[in-house]
């Protein structure tokens, strides 16, 4: 993010208008990278950014048993793959009217502020609500995916050869730095898709308490 006006106009970027006014870039905006160097930022500009493919993933259960109590837990995690967050994208680009998260309050508003929310301007010129590695987050994630503990009764007749009480939570806790609701999800099941956060509906907590009985 460009601190000052002096700082931006340091580089001497701009971006070319569908009416072929050029706009300068100012304090309080994204800092692109000019990777042609011809000191416009388009199209020509373009990089590959974040893979949504982990370097690895995998599980891990356990069960424990003390005397008549007996836990079970079920874990899941992947490492190294990325998301872009559409939905913090919509709801951070302070270029419209639309609702925005607190993250804005904290946008950029006077030379020499420095701050990773960029300026609010209306129609956002200069295109800082753009695909970039701004939207782009960690989604590397450690979830407690599945646990029971369960307690067998001392109970046993001639129809009953065994009677457990147990109790079960699913998706209990995840331990991640990505911003959105759910490191777990993607936009469609297309390989296109996959590692896209579209505001779907995050996966939910649930604990159900039950009796198993065996004749």
């Amino acid at each position: 993010m460009y601190s000052s006006d002096a700082e931006a106009a340091a580089d001497g970027l701009k971006v070319i208008q569908s009416t072929g006014q050029p706009i300068a870039f100012k304090g309080g905006d994204v800092r692109f990278v000019d990777v042609n160097g011809d000191k416009i930022i388009n199209s020509s500009d373009r990089q590959v950014i974040g893979d949504p493919n982990p370097d690895f993933f995998g599980s891990v259960s356990t069960s424990l048993t003390r005397q008549r109590f007996t836990l079970d837990a079920f874990f899941t995690f992947t490492k190294g793959n990325d998301i872009y967050n559409y939905t913090r994208r919509q709801l951070e680009s302070v270029s419209n009217f639309n609702n925005q998260t607190t993250a804005v309050l904290n946008r950029w508003k006077t030379n020499g502020q420095v701050t990773s929310i960029p300026r609010a301007v209306y129609g956002d010129p200069v295109g800082n609500s753009s695909f970039s590695d701004r939207w782009i987050e960690d989604g590397s994630y450690f979830r407690l995916r599945s646990a029971t503990l369960s307690y067998n009764l001392p109970i046993q007749t001639n129809f009953l050869r065994y009677s457990v009480l147990y109790v079960t939570g699913n998706n209990l806790f995840t331990l991640t730095k990505y911003l959105g609701f759910d490191p777990e999800m993607s936009g469609t099941i297309s390989p296109l898709g996959q590692g896209v956060d579209i505001t779907l509906e995050p996966q939910y907590r649930s604990v159900q308490v039950g009796v198993r009985f065996g004749l």
